[in-house]
């Protein structure tokens, strides 16, 4: 899984705790760094934040959708507020409000990976 965030100490804690929970992450700092390392590597979701400097969350995945290499790749898509004019649903598989509990993140990658 690629976990993108701008926050540093949150970027380091939910990495581990997923890695904790199993899961192998690669971490990118922002959408810019993230669409650098989708171009290497193929993960099997991205958990990414939306207010992020460079590219942010929506930014990245207009972009993943735009390569068919990367537009069946899932991704959830985490803020503590979206403008109004997004409508989650309609630009990731999923949507998550900060502050999440690590549990609740995990229960929407295991639903999105078994479908």
């Amino acid at each position: 899984m690629l976990l993108v965030e701008d926050e540093p100490g949150t970027l380091t804690t939910v990495a581990l705790l997923l890695e904790m929970s199993g899961y192998r992450v690669s971490q990118a700092a922002n959408g810019e760094r993230a669409l650098q390392q989708l171009a290497r590597e193929r993960p099997d979701i991205v958990l990414t934040d939306f207010m992020m400097p460079h590219v942010n969350g929506l930014e990245l995945i207009q972009a993943m959708r735009a390569q068919p290499a990367l537009a069946a790749i899932p991704v959830i898509l985490t803020s503590a507020a979206l403008p109004a004019d997004i409508e989650p649903s309609k630009v990731a598989q999923g949507f998550i409000t900060k502050p999440y509990r690590i549990e609740a993140v995990i229960q929407l990658i295991e639903s999105i990976l078994a479908a």
